[in-house]
């Protein structure tokens, strides 16, 4: 039985009696060398910002449910190392696939904590040396990251991939995190999708992976709620789908995973399961209140999720 099939099959379970815990052609610009806790990393060559560099405020992203509580940082520090190294094995790997280095953060639903995953991803990431993270605002009707950030105001995605006359330059923000990057989703437009899946937005995104050691990390809308998603998981050399254990539908999850084109590498997260019998494909600690923004953050955290490494199986 493959892990797919196994982890849909773990979906149907009855939700256990305990209390689950919470879980286009850019010139680049180059900016200074940076160093991270005494290690000197390359001249960057990002094409961001100058005028302004982005504070990363942990404690309002604990307040906003994003982040874990001090207590809980370096267990889930520890619980997102095991889930990259999968997805830096595919980058590095010498048959991975074109674009390996974009990866689609997604959900076949909404309420899965995928704009959780996907900035304690991105923290993850931005930790290895010598590699840097841009985490890009996909999900441009919800604006969860920009608007966690502050951006709103922000030129961002929608603007440069729709030739308002923006560049990347002038929209990719740098943090005072070294190695991370930050990429509002701009303006909202109605035509947000057909801006998407335009030739223009396949450029931008491959000129921004172009430099193998950068990574792009786009969280992206649910795929069964939107038609961005769809085509953002079609732009990424790899899809990371999150999965709320034991409460989103089974069919679902299996239609979000026949959505995304056959030759796509997915790899599966389960958030928030009480608790999982072996380590095989890490686990990490659950949601801490995502989609709480501005509201109820009663949910503790725990919940432990499962990641596939590799492709996607059948059978």
């Amino acid at each position: 039985m493959s892990f797919i099939e196994r982890a849909l099959a773990h979906l149907k379970q009855d939700p256990p009696a305990a209390e689950r815990e919470g879980p286009v052609a850019v010139q680049p610009v180059p900016t200074p060398s940076r160093t991270v806790a005494g290690s000197s990393y390359a001249t960057s060559t990002m094409p961001c910002r100058n005028d302004r560099v982005l504070a990363i405020n942990r404690d309002a992203l604990r307040r906003a449910g994003v982040l874990g509580p001090e207590d809980e940082e370096y267990r889930l520090a520890e619980e997102y190392r095991v889930i990259k190294r999968p997805l830096l094995r595919s980058m590095g790997a010498g048959d991975a696939p074109a674009m390996s280095n974009i990866l689609a953060l997604t959900s076949a639903v909404p309420g899965e904590g995928k704009t959780f995953t996907s900035i304690n991803l991105a923290l993850s990431l931005a930790m290895e040396r010598d590699r840097e993270v841009i985490l890009v605002d996909g999900d441009v009707v919800k604006r969860h990251i920009t608007h966690l950030f502050e951006l709103d105001d922000e030129p961002g995605f929608l603007d440069v991939a729709g030739e308002t006359g923006h560049s990347l330059e002038q929209a990719i923000l740098r943090t005072d995190i070294p190695s991370l990057y930050i990429l509002p989703a701009g303006n909202q437009h109605l035509e947000a999708t057909e801006i998407l899946a335009s030739e223009r937005a396949a450029r931008m995104l491959a000129a921004l992976a172009a430099d193998p050691q950068r990574i792009v990390l786009i969280d992206t809308p649910p795929l069964l709620a939107t038609s961005e998603a769809g085509v953002l998981a079609s732009l990424a050399g790899q899809v990371v789908l999150v999965v709320r254990a034991s409460e989103t539908p089974r069919d679902a999850v299996a239609s979000a995973i026949e959505s995304v084109t056959e030759d796509k590498p997915i790899s599966l997260v389960l958030n928030q399961v009480l608790s999982v019998p072996d380590r095989n494909y890490g686990y990490y600690y659950g949601e801490y209140g995502y989609g709480r923004h501005g509201g109820d953050k009663s949910r503790e955290a725990g919940g432990q999720a499962r990641m596939r490494d590799g492709a996607r199986t059948k059978g």
